[in-house]
């Protein structure tokens, strides 16, 4: 395999300078994508151009000084700008893909652009708009080439000094002889420890030594296309071809991690060695024992389970369904099949409310059915706790309820084989794994965050999902609408809670972030707290410790508290009777995260109002919002979120606000994981996990770091 050394000019001072920037292999260099592509095909009139931006320029040679004949020999040459006679009629700029379009993990902020300064902002009729000026520092020899009337096409970083316009050092070509200023020019994020020139020397060189034909074996066809998309990236002839080969090695990368993905999967997925006896148990038995007649979505889901439990392998399955559809009497099937085919159940629920909430209503089932069930959470006390534990390692207690405390060191279990996991994005992998080694050979998730159709046919065409929808006859109890201003949306809770009525306020952040107009709960108790004199309030966030989040929870669950102030923390299924809920900053919410916490409200049926607070005037953010005033439908918003935000926020890549793959860091579409999942299956299922590792030729913290992601079925935008 070529090193960096093997290239033709690279010693042992630019492999130095190389590892600066983290290259230290022929792969890493060629991963060091440009942060900006301009294209040298349009030069533009001095008068449109940007100052600071590096531009294309053309000029008749005007006047040209002497050369100082000290210090850097300097010299200047005027230019009568060729274009100028354009400049009121075209707008030519020259286009380019910024570093916003095309980034990777190594695109950071860079010297090379430095922002356009407001002071250099002055109308073109108080310049010399028709010329600009070229200063050479360093290079007398030059001097002698330039002719009065000679035009030339030049390139350089544009500046503004005394209303004059100045390129310094620029790259030129006389007009009739253009050999290297028309094409696209790379630049990259080099933090001045190699010239532009001498890394693509380097890019070039190396890329030329790689011959992409000659890649033998089961990895030729994936390492000739990424060779071949590295080469159009760095050496593009069209800013086109450079955004397609950008859209191309996104689709590669997450291919290689999609690959990846099903590889663990299928890991997982061991075949059936612990069996049921259901040969006193029917589904239609659950069934007549439900104090309601499920949907049909519902009865669906009971048939998929027992088919699961009774198949040759180990059942992987996630209930998807939307606020108020049920999922909690499917996962109760679950359990009760369980019991009854002679195992032991456990469902874990992220917090003590929730757990003492789905314990309360599996009561009067578990009596029906003569099932042995108890409470374990961190709160039990020490008698309570001893007793529990014994009776699971005994074996008398078939199934328990609790939070994070079922997978301590000391609980065991007797012939535990069913592990049930409510809200399950909460969780990370180690939890479900420790569930696993204490006999859980089948796992139930269950999601209120409805999977959109192209992520789940991608990342989730190796597990079994159960649609569980509404009932046909269900309408919505809560209004939405958009409270354009704080004071609107706050004065809307003061009414509310002046009628008596219960709400919550959701802040984006617990405190304020230098650089961002974010409503925090800081900021928001600064600026309204006063508002709320007279009126039980309570403040609920991450931050707090378990306990304290769990007795502020209760208090309002409970009556005791008006106003809950919180984070998302509050988006997980709680009853509770409040009524109204004003979701600050709601355009840095995801639909889907907008649509569980509407669901906090309005849960007994009465009327309920949802407003959200725009904080940003962008058009885009507007039609988000007003599409989620206009839906109630938790599939929908969550298909629409996926079109719209794309990919990398569903499945928790987030980075700085964008959708990004995990290797290369580069934007992440719908069409981007379409296009994945094609590649995956046509050419990468037969290789190994340890060769589609080798692909990524990335460190193994890093590529665990994203599959642990995956691994938590992150569909909570």
């Amino acid at each position: 395999m070529l090193t960096l050394s093997q290239i033709k000019g690279v010693g042992d001072a630019t492999i130095k300078k190389l590892q600066e920037l983290d290259i230290r292999s022929v792969f890493e260099l060629f991963s060091f994508l440009p942060a900006k592509y301009i294209d040298l095909q349009s030069p533009v009139a001095v008068s449109e151009a940007e100052i600071g931006a590096l531009t294309l320029l053309e000029g008749r040679v005007d006047k040209i000084s002497a050369v100082s004949p000290r210090g850097t020999r300097a010299f200047s040459v005027t230019f009568i700008d060729t274009l100028s006679t354009n400049s009121l009629s075209t707008s030519g700029q020259s286009s380019d893909i910024s570093s916003d379009r095309l980034s990777n993990d190594s695109t950071s902020s860079d010297s090379l652009f430095p922002s356009p300064l407001s002071s250099n902002s002055l109308s073109a009729d108080k310049l010399s708009v028709s010329k600009f000026k070229a200063t050479f520092f360093n290079m007398p020899f030059l001097h002698d080439n330039f002719q009065i009337g000679d035009e030339y096409r030049l390139f350089g970083r544009l500046t503004l000094d005394k209303n004059t316009y100045t390129v310094a050092n620029p790259k030129l070509e006389k007009k009739e002889k253009i050999s290297k200023l028309k094409d696209i020019y790379t630049v990259y994020p080099l933090k001045g420890i190699l010239g532009q020139n001498t890394f693509k020397n380097i890019m070039q060189n190396a890329l030329s030594a790689v011959d992409a034909s000659a890649f033998e074996g089961r990895l030729a066809k994936i390492n000739a296309d990424i060779i071949d998309v590295f080469c159009r990236l760095h050496t593009p002839n069209t800013l086109d071809e450079a955004e397609d080969a950008r859209d191309e090695l996104a689709l590669l990368d997450m291919a290689i991690v999609l690959s990846m993905y099903r590889k663990l999967r299928n890991s997982t997925q061991k075949e059936r060695k612990v069996f049921y006896n259901f040969n006193d148990f029917r589904v239609v038995d659950f069934i007549n024992a439900l104090p309601f007649a499920p949907t049909v979505s519902q009865a669906s889901a009971f048939e998929d389970i027992f088919t699961d439990m009774q198949s040759a392998k180990n059942m992987s399955r996630i209930i998807s369904g939307d606020v108020g559809s049920g999922k909690t009497a499917v996962a109760f099937f679950a359990m009760a099949a369980c019991v009854k085919g002679g195992k032991q159940c456990a469902l874990m629920a992220p917090t003590e409310i929730l757990a003492k909430q789905h314990f309360k209503k599996f009561a009067p089932l578990a009596d029906k059915l003569g099932i042995s069930f108890a409470l374990l959470t961190s709160s039990a006390s020490a008698g309570e706790k001893r007793r529990i534990l014994s009776g699971l390692s005994e074996g008398s207690i078939d199934c328990v309820i609790g939070t994070q405390s079922l997978i301590s060191d000391g609980v065991d279990f007797n012939r535990l084989s069913l592990a049930v996991i409510d809200e399950q994005h909460k969780f990370g992998v180690n939890e479900r794994r420790i569930l696993e080694s204490k006999g859980a050979v089948d796992v139930l998730s269950l999601t209120a965050t409805p999977i959109p159709r192209s992520m789940a046919l991608t990342f989730y065409d190796d597990i079994d999902i159960s649609l569980i929808k509404k009932r046909e006859s269900a309408t919505s109890n809560i209004a939405t609408s958009i409270a354009s201003t704080v004071d609107e949306g706050v004065k809307n809770i003061l009414n509310s809670c002046k009628a008596g009525k219960q709400a919550f306020i959701v802040c984006p952040s617990i405190v304020d972030a230098e650089g961002y107009d974010v409503m925090s709960i800081e900021a928001f108790m600064r600026s309204y707290g006063s508002h709320f004199d007279g009126i039980k309030t309570q403040v609920l966030h991450g931050k707090m410790s378990d306990e304290d989040k769990t007795n502020a929870m209760r208090a309002f669950a409970a009556g005791e508290t008006q106003v809950l102030i919180a984070t998302t923390v509050v988006e997980v299924g709680i009853d509770t009777l409040a009524s109204d809920i004003l979701v600050l900053g709601a355009d840095r919410f995801g639909l889907a995260s907008l649509h569980q916490l509407r669901g906090r409200v309005g849960r007994d049926g009465s009327e309920a109002h949802c407003y959200v607070h725009l904080g940003s005037a962008s058009a885009r953010a507007m039609d988000r919002l007003s599409l989620f005033c206009a839906h109630n439908d938790g599939q929908f918003l969550a298909e629409a979120d996926f079109s719209m935000r794309g990919a990398g926020d569903f499945i928790g890549t987030r980075q700085s606000g964008a959708s990004l793959t995990p290797i290369f860091g580069l934007k992440c579409t719908a069409e981007t994981l379409t296009g994945a999942k094609e590649y995956a299956d046509k050419y990468l299922g037969n290789l190994s996990l340890q060769e589609l590792s080798a692909l990524t030729r990335r460190s193994k913290s890093k590529v665990d770091a994203f599959l642990g992601e995956l691994n938590k079925v992150t569909l909570n935008s």
